[in-house]
């Protein structure tokens, strides 16, 4: 199981994913748990990734990932990016969607300012350290030791998007908002699509702070809040589809910028060996194994 699992990381994390969130979602479909419960389903990669840490038997494999959240002294430049990223975002596509034949943009009904503040706490701990300590702290290095930042990143992406396939069918979850308003299929392709992009930017973040995944967490959960606090939903489909159009344009610029090899100008992307370490492999400030310039 230990070398099945060193071998297939993202196949085991994404079984192991998938079994234990489906679980959630089909006891809320028959009733043994309230709506309101779905949140626990986002734990669901995190236990995961501890349970295939554990199955791997590595030494210090645990401390490792864990560890991982302890990691913040980074750059300024990197806290302020994930606590607001989002929020020219957001409101860069609603502007745009009203100009497109939308609503006019209105304030007026925006709720107080510090209302976002239990919001994040709420999202950083059920969407941010629920699932990063799976994604980012345990599959992507194990991928970026194979492949780029890039393609790590979509591979994540295609398989957080597969995740969420139950979230439609549970009433009351923005998945299934999402679907009532604009059809089952058009739903799971706009949202797959920004989850795909938003992968690309947790990648990004994460490769610039050292594989924290600290700094993953508060960017989801700061992103999940701003996302709800200016609601560039607002009941209308072509909305989210804008803001997906915003955030894959943006997403592009941050490759083309950072470059699709490791997503960082300034790190080589943060890299997991599991197997025999090779000499000419030097070790990172977060424990993992820092792959060498040139193309992969």
């Amino acid at each position: 199981m230990s070398a099945f699992v060193k071998k297939h990381p993202a196949l085991s994390m994404f079984v192991l994913a998938l079994i234990f969130g489906s679980v959630v979602s089909l006891a809320i479909a028959t009733g043994l748990l309230p709506p309101e419960a779905a949140q626990l389903g986002a734990l669901s990669s995190s236990l995961a990734a501890i349970l295939l840490v554990v199955v791997e038997g590595r030494r210090g494999g645990l401390r490792e990932l864990l560890g991982r959240f302890l990691i913040w002294r980074v750059g300024i430049q990197w806290w302020v990016i994930a606590l607001f990223f989002a929020v020219p975002l957001s409101v860069a596509a609603l502007y745009l969607f009203s100009l497109l034949g939308g609503p006019p943009v209105d304030w007026s009904g925006l709720p107080p300012l510090y209302t976002v503040i239990p919001m994040f706490i709420l999202y950083t701990i059920a969407a941010g350290i629920g699932e990063e300590f799976g994604w980012r702290g345990f599959l992507l290095p194990r991928l970026q030791n194979r492949h780029n930042a890039l393609v790590s990143s979509l591979i994540i992406g295609v398989m957080w998007a597969i995740w969420h396939i139950p979230q439609y069918f549970i009433q009351g979850t923005f998945q299934h908002n999402l679907q009532s308003q604009g059809g089952l299929l058009p739903a799971v392709l706009a949202f797959s699509l920004f989850v795909i992009v938003s992968s690309i930017w947790f990648t990004w973040i994460f490769n610039n702070t050292r594989g924290s995944v600290l700094l993953a967490a508060v960017m989801h959960g700061a992103s999940n809040t701003w996302g709800g606090y200016i609601d560039v939903y607002r009941g209308y489909f072509g909305g989210i589809l804008t803001f997906v159009v915003v955030s894959l344009l943006v997403t592009i610029v941050i490759v083309l910028v950072a470059g699709p090899r490791d997503l960082s100008r300034a790190n080589k992307r943060n890299v997991l060996e599991l197997e025999a370490r090779q000499p000419d492999r030097a070790q990172s400030p977060s424990g993992g194994v820092v792959q060498p310039a040139g193309p992969r």
